[in-house]
């Protein structure tokens, strides 16, 4: 036997263990990059399953459901839009009152589609509905010029816009209920309790979700340092000066002005109260469960009563509900008992306050 035959017996064991090595090789990375795959589909999955447990989503045909109008200018600016949807079909005793609704996203994020799924479920409903865009909080770019009041301003703006928008096409609004989660609770709560009864269009409930209500310390305690708490207060009113912890921790009047200025909960007064719906997560992470208990203790001090106790020609109660979600974070997604009853009670709360009654 040659020397060559032997060297060929010899070399194509060690090419068959390459190829299989490399066999080996890309199964192994073929099953990473499908496990990866998987985990990417499954975490899309689950965030499909939240945003739908937490009602940001709602199936829509156009044309047949309403119709939608989109990207409707309020002012120059490019955000300064609002989306508008119009029942198929406007019942006479809907057509007074519209549901408006503003995203949230921690004053620095979101958009108006993010609330497009409750605008639409309002519409099925028959009711005219709209989302709004407002100003964002962009550090380095917009700081010299931002402030919550004036978001108010541009909420003031979009309700104006709204109400003519519909009057162009013969629906005369004179009432709207306003409707956010997170930051867009908080902006539609105190947009409500500061003026909200004297709005282009009267604001006649809310319903909030997971809506910071007060900027105190305490009410963040212990999701949120008081560093965090003091930048909050800061931007929002558009003070650039550098608050000492001390002072946020124990206020000076200046500095509890600036606190009570962006805190909804200061505003909520028996002059001031409007019908008031609200949910909030028993394992909030973001928000916590203070504001919760901060704005139910407020409501009893004014001695609220939930809107089954209170008949429809009583125009002097206070009205409050809270519909706490024990088991759920911040989205709301893992109590449907409660998350359905909440859906239930802003729709009895529609009837009540945006409806005309029969006469």
């Amino acid at each position: 036997m040659s020397a060559k035959t032997n060297e060929n017996k010899t070399s194509e064991p060690k090419r068959r263990g390459k190829g299989r090595w490399l066999l080996l090789l890309f199964a192994s990375i073929f099953a990473a990059v499908l496990t990866v795959f998987g985990f990417a589909r499954a975490v899309a999955d689950r965030a499909r399953e939240v945003m739908r447990a937490s009602g940001y989503v709602e199936e829509w045909t156009e044309g047949v459901d309403g119709e939608t109008v989109e990207s409707i200018a309020y002012g120059d600016e490019e955000w300064q839009k609002l989306d508008a949807y119009f029942p198929k079909e406007l019942a006479a005793e809907k057509s007074r009152g519209a549901l408006v609704y503003v995203h949230g996203g921690a004053w620095v994020g979101g958009k108006r589609g993010d609330m497009r799924g409750f605008a639409r479920r309002a519409t099925k409903a028959g009711y005219v509905s709209a989302s709004v865009e407002y100003l964002l909080f962009k550090r380095g770019e917009n700081e010299s010029r931002y402030s919550i009041f004036a978001v108010l301003d541009e909420l003031d703006a979009a309700l104006a816009k709204l109400k003519e928008t519909a009057s162009e096409r013969g629906i005369e609004l004179d009432r709207v209920a306003l409707a956010g989660d997170s930051a867009g609770g908080h902006i539609i709560s105190l947009y409500a309790y500061s003026r909200g009864k004297s709005a282009p269009l009267p604001v006649v409930f809310i319903a909030p979700r997971v809506a910071p209500i007060d900027f105190h310390v305490d009410a963040w305690d212990p999701v949120q340092p008081p560093r965090s708490v003091e930048l909050l207060v800061r931007f929002m009113n558009r003070d650039h000066r550098e608050t000492p912890l001390e002072l946020i921790k124990k206020p000076d009047a200046e500095t509890e002005k600036l606190i009570n200025g962006i805190s909804p909960l200061a505003h909520l007064t028996p002059e001031s109260a409007i019908p008031t719906v609200s949910a909030y997560g028993g394992k909030d992470p973001l928000v916590g469960t203070k504001h919760c208990a901060k704005l139910a203790q407020k409501f009893a001090e004014l001695g609220a009563k939930p809107l089954a106790e209170v008949a429809p020609e009583d125009e002097t109660s206070i009205v409050f509900d809270l519909v706490e979600h024990p088991n759920s974070g911040h989205m709301l997604e893992k109590d449907p008992e409660r998350a359905e009853r909440f859906r239930e009670l802003t729709f009895e709360y529609a009837r009540r306050y945006l409806e005309e009654p029969a006469r």
